[in-house]
């Protein structure tokens, strides 16, 4: 009985796909501190990472982070950072973070919300965006170039 357990795990684990999706936003040099922001990017939908969007379901944020690609300060300007995914008119928080250290680093990993399906925005036909809602502690030096990098699991659809 152990090997049949080990063996369908194994088949899980393979049948399981992991689809990328990342988008770029720039946080201008003197943004105010202590307020609430956001910014929207674009980013790639579903049915161009996975072919076609009868391929895949159950879809999940796995995985997010977020880093400086370029600018002076590093993630620690950042108090706090919520991730939302929109298609249309729905929208749903997939990632945040709160109380963000000051020595962070460039890198930040972000709290992913895995209990969500996106089947809904990813789906859906409609370009999919990523809304950034943050609060800085200062206001940057300089321009920062902030990517987002999420990974998504999902199931394969069998027919």
């Amino acid at each position: 009985a152990a090997s049949i357990v080990a063996s369908c795990s194994t088949v899980s684990s393979i049948v399981q796909n992991t689809l990328p999706f990342s988008t770029n936003i720039v946080v201008t040099q003197g943004s105010p501190a202590n307020t609430t922001l956001s910014a929207v990017g674009a980013g790639t939908s579903i049915s161009q990472i996975a072919g076609s969007v009868n391929n895949v379901k159950d879809i999940r944020l796995s995985t997010a982070t977020m880093a400086v690609t370029s600018g002076s300060q590093s993630m620690g300007i950042f108090k706090n950072v919520k991730v939302y995914l929109t298609s249309g008119n729905n929208e749903i928080l997939v990632a945040s973070r709160e109380n963000i250290g000051d020595n962070i680093g460039s890198s930040l990993s972000l709290d992913a919300n895995a209990s969500q399906v996106l089947d809904n925005i990813l789906k859906s036909g409609n370009s999919v965006q990523q809304r950034i809602v943050y609060e800085l502690k200062t206001a940057p030096a300089s321009d920062l170039s902030i990517k987002t990098s999420m990974n998504f699991s999902s199931v394969p659809v069998t027919q």
